[in-house]
């Protein structure tokens, strides 16, 4: 990636973290003044409001994020998080196309470099591939100050651009939803849209294909962004079970064309908590 966007990022970030931490002279100042109560309740006041930020998936404190399609149409979106996968990306692939859905991959840049022809034929089948960090740290992802958060992003951004020079990825998720304030900075300026979602079955971590379902299910609606993973014990299950019922639905499920460029108008900032 260019030298000279890295570095004026990173310029921007650092002050970012720089001023971050003015809270906490103004608390040190309250304490020298003898303000104990004050110095707690504002070091209480900013805590909270950093973690709220960082660990809620759909917080959109420190930067604008895609968290629903508009609400214009009759279209849902489909993404699929954390491959390729050798086994489940072909077999997922398989289905999509029997129902005819396309949908948006965000894929994860040493798996993509491990299998370059699965990232070919998910762009060859009509699909989009996306950017999902290049190791998926998924602990430690929020921690990351701004340098490790472009190494992660800029370079699966590079993988998955030399694998498909023509379909450079436009979207970036990062790991569990998880995100600091130098996340958004970091995105925009390589050029990426920060993705989240508003309607997934937590098949991450819950292995019931039904439950899965139902929870998706029920959020389901114009304008839905649908999550569901790869490398999961039930990842193929799920991915049929919840393609099926997206054919069912009535509603349409493909990518946006690219002429859709999710400007200011297409990012819905939403107040309500996580699903």
């Amino acid at each position: 990636m260019n030298a000279d966007s890295r570095q004026h990022c990173l310029q921007r970030a650092y002050l970012r973290l720089a001023i971050s931490f003015t809270p906490l002279l103004i608390v040190g100042w309250l304490v020298w003044q003898g303000w104990v109560g004050a110095a707690v309740f504002l070091f209480c006041v900013v805590l909270t409001t950093i973690t709220i930020g960082t660990l809620v998936p759909r917080c959109a404190l420190f930067g604008r994020m895609i968290k629903r399609l508009p609400q214009a149409g009759n279209r849902v979106l489909l993404t699929i998080d954390d491959g390729p996968h050798p086994q489940h990306t072909p077999a997922i692939l398989d289905i999509l196309d029997r129902h005819h859905i396309k949908a948006i991959f965000f894929l994860i840049g040493d798996l993509a470099a491990e299998h370059p022809e699965l990232v070919r034929d998910i762009i060859a089948r009509g699909h989009e591939v996306g950017n999902h960090t290049q190791t998926h740290p998924a602990t430690t992802f929020w921690a990351l100050r701004p340098a490790g958060l472009w190494r992660e992003i800029a370079g699966c951004q590079e993988t998955l651009t030399s694998i498909c020079p023509e379909h450079p990825p436009r979207l970036f998720r990062p790991p569990a939803g998880h995100h600091n304030m130098f996340t958004a900075l970091v995105a925009q300026s390589l050029g990426l849209k920060m993705m989240l979602w508003n309607a997934r079955g937590f098949d991450g971590v819950v292995q019931n294909v039904s439950f899965v379902r139902q929870r998706i299910h029920s959020r389901l609606k114009a304008g839905s962004i649908v999550l569901i993973h790869e490398a999961t014990p039930i990842a193929i299950e799920v991915a049929q079970s919840v393609t099926t019922m997206l054919a069912q639905s009535g509603l349409e499920c493909s990518t946006p064309p690219a002429s859709f460029t999710f400007g200011d108008d297409e990012v819905v900032v939403e107040g309500r908590a996580a699903p």
